[in-house]
């Protein structure tokens, strides 16, 4: 046991169960709202960014950036939540991509959305990181994995049933793709605005902070100089990290091409049953991917991502939207196994108040390498485009695409099992 875990208030160990019994209504509750959100937000920003005339360059910006700031702008906020605690960063942060989940299908102009999601990616960078925590904060180490996994099976199925019910009543409301948009982004709106409200009356569950809030401004400065330190305390976390970062490259190396296949075969109505079959195969591995990395450990987790390589092996034969759905099949597996285990790596790697700055140092990482994977990406597609056309561009890219990923899946075979740091984070 570290001096980290040893130093948390006995008031707090004794409260752990209670604060998860008492608050499992509104736990599970915001998770449904912000999953609902998240899943719109995520599925629909690219595939609208390319129905306003997004280049595969400007996709690529739009996709990079956003990934960037969502990801590596979560380290301080969760340092910040740690000290001061999850709740105000939780409820603020769902309030703003409410709005903004709102304003998109407003917006016809590639770069206002540009401009629009960068102000979305800041608020979900601020939301993130306390949540995650959170949960942390409300289930034991032992029975982490399954505890997070039950949570977002039962979102994932609420948010496909919405999924399921705007593909079929959506196309009776509007046959324009424009209005479809501006309705499916709407719901996703109300999903954050109604977590955003439920957050309101969580009781906080960060552990009592033994130093003085006054030493705000000398805190903040320590936090951007420490960024790092779960990487040189932490020698399996390390390692984790750095195939994560691998993995990741290659992931989003796929993200700008990706949807211009999906948008070529495929409506805005049927997007939404493609995502709907990728959230029933997610609800299955998450069913399953909690109770195996308890009882097996988190390597078994691991093979959510040894299996994304097939992704783009489907998308370069798909020529219709239920082809393509099989993509979203392989996808929503690996994405349930790997979502559940990552986060139980993490906060099984860090000391018990320290999650947050765990947290936020791996999100740094991985928003820092997917934003130089989308972009770098995004440009070579651009240059490929002026020698062999749109098309054979994309092709050429989704075959480079899947050697990536098999090589990152590979990866993940010398990663051992979570440990905790051996030194202390001041």
């Amino acid at each position: 046991m570290t001096e980290n875990s040893m130093s948390v208030s006995l008031e707090y160990l004794a409260d752990k169960e209670t604060v998860s019994e008492n608050k499992k209504f509104l736990i599970y509750s915001i998770a449904i709202g912000k999953a609902i959100g998240n899943f719109i937000g995520g599925a629909y920003a690219q595939l609208y960014a390319v129905f306003i005339q997004a280049t595969p360059f400007l996709l690529s910006i739009i996709t990079s950036i956003r990934n960037l700031i969502q990801l590596a702008v979560q380290s301080p906020f969760g340092r910040l939540s740690d000290r001061f605690g999850r709740k105000p960063f939780l409820v603020l942060g769902l309030f703003v991509t409410a709005l903004m989940s709102f304003i998109y299908p407003l917006i016809t102009d590639p770069i206002i959305f540009l401009g629009a999601m960068i102000i979305y990616s800041f608020a979900f960078s601020i939301f993130t990181p306390s949540w995650m925590a959170m949960l942390g904060d409300t289930s034991k180490e032992s029975k982490r994995g399954s505890y997070i996994g039950r949570i977002t099976t039962i979102s994932v199925i609420f948010t496909m049933c919405v999924f399921l019910v705007s593909g079929w009543v959506v196309p009776f409301i509007s046959v324009d793709y424009a209005q479809q948009y501006n309705i499916i982004f709407r719901i996703g709106a109300f999903g954050f605005f109604v977590a955003g409200i439920l957050a309101l009356f969580m009781k906080e569950t960060a552990p009592k902070n033994l130093e003085n809030h006054s030493n705000l401004k000398f805190n903040l400065k320590k936090s951007l100089v420490n960024t790092f330190r779960p990487l040189k305390e932490n020698p399996a976390f390390r390692r984790f990290v750095l195939v994560c970062a691998l993995m990741d490259f290659a992931m989003s190396s796929g993200w700008p091409i990706f949807i211009f296949v999906r948008e070529r075969y495929a409506s805005p109505t049927e997007y939404s049953f493609m995502w709907a079959a990728f959230m029933i195969c997610q609800v299955c591995s998450l069913v399953i991917g909690g109770y195996l990395i308890d009882k097996r450990g988190k390597r078994i987790g691991f093979w959510g991502r040894r299996v994304m390589f097939l992704v783009p092996v489907v998308l370069f034969f798909a020529r219709n939207w239920i082809e393509l759905t099989i993509s979203n099949i392989i996808g929503g597996f690996g994405y349930g196994l790997y979502f559940v285990t990552i986060n139980a790596y993490i906060i099984d790697s860090a000391s018990e108040e320290a999650k947050g700055h765990y947290v936020g140092a791996y999100q740094l990482i991985m928003g820092i390498v997917t934003f130089i994977g989308s972009i770098s990406m995004g440009i070579v597609t651009e240059i490929l485009i002026s020698f062999v056309g749109k098309w054979s561009a994309i092709y050429t890219m989704l075959l480079i695409v899947v050697v990536l990923r098999f090589i990152g899946g590979v990866a993940f075979f010398f990663v051992d099992e979570p440990k905790k740091p051996n030194l202390v984070i001041s």
